[in-house]
């Protein structure tokens, strides 16, 4: 009899943990990068993942243009899943969150959330 009760603390215990780990899980899986905003419109925002911050003529570049110049430094973010994009401004250091980073060229990816830096 013991051994029944040892067995199903054990297995309440295992299924405890399982449920806890698949409810974090949406949250480990996110990526994260760290860029300046360059261009930015309703619906996407160009970043420069640049370990520097671009300097004053970067900023009046064309789309083109910056995917010339910055062709490995650059991703396509899009804000469809952000609520208030008002704080995101042309010039701005972010931090973002994604699930996944499409390996296009440039890569593009959907932001989940964004912080100032």
């Amino acid at each position: 009899m013991p051994e029944i009760g040892v067995s199903l603390i054990v297995l309440i215990i295992f299924l405890a943990g399982c449920n806890k780990s698949e409810q974090n899980g949406d949250e480990t899986k996110m990526q994260s990068l760290v860029g300046y905003v360059v261009l930015k419109d309703n619906e996407r925002a160009i970043l420069i993942t640049d370990t520097k911050a671009p300097v004053k003529e970067d900023y009046d570049f064309s789309e083109g243009q910056l995917m010339n110049n910055f062709k490995n430094n650059i991703v396509i973010v899009g804000l469809s899943e952000i609520d208030n994009t008002d704080d995101l401004k042309r010039g701005e250091k972010i931090k973002v969150w994604f699930h996944t980073l499409k390996e296009s060229n440039p890569p593009s990816a959907t932001i989940q959330k964004y912080e100032l830096l």
